[in-house]
């Protein structure tokens, strides 16, 4: 696992949930994005909210089907891109689900999705091809709700 030097914890309007950020990160204006970042190396961060119910996330007879039916979604924005990891896991007492595609580029996608009840938070990290993906990975780790009091 990597580790992160924390250099921005970044807040949220609406919501609970926060981001670690490494140092060098710029923010970028984005007004229909929660939050976009750059990093020095060329990584996109982008944050969306929306409105949505997922009860089915929290039912464990549902969960895999509508995780599916998310991950499914993802693909098909991500034109010509292949699923290369799934996750379904949980981030203090909500629903998470981690996703990694790669395009034929080469470049990569990681998404984490915070799946509350009655709304969703998704975070994409796209990195150009050849970039090392263990640090998104530890940035979408870090995309959680803190831990319940």
């Amino acid at each position: 696992m990597v580790a992160l030097a924390l250099a921005l914890l970044i807040a949220f309007p609406n919501t609970k949930a926060t981001l670690e950020l490494p140092d060098g990160w710029k923010q970028l204006e984005r007004p229909t994005l929660v939050a976009a970042y750059e990093s020095p190396g060329g990584a996109l961060l982008a944050v969306t909210r929306t409105q949505v119910p997922n009860s089915d996330a929290w039912r464990t007879k549902k969960r895999d089907t509508y995780v599916a039916e998310v991950a499914r979604g993802a693909l098909a924005s991500a034109k010509g891109a292949k699923e290369t990891a799934r996750k379904l896991g949980d981030a203090n007492g909500v629903p998470t689900l981690d996703l990694e595609l790669r395009r034929p580029d080469g470049s990569i996608i990681v998404l984490r999705y915070l799946l509350f009840r009655t709304y969703a938070l998704a975070l994409a990290i796209e990195l150009p091809k050849g970039t090392d993906v263990s640090r998104a990975h530890a940035i979408a780790r870090s995309f959680a709700p803190p831990k319940p009091e």
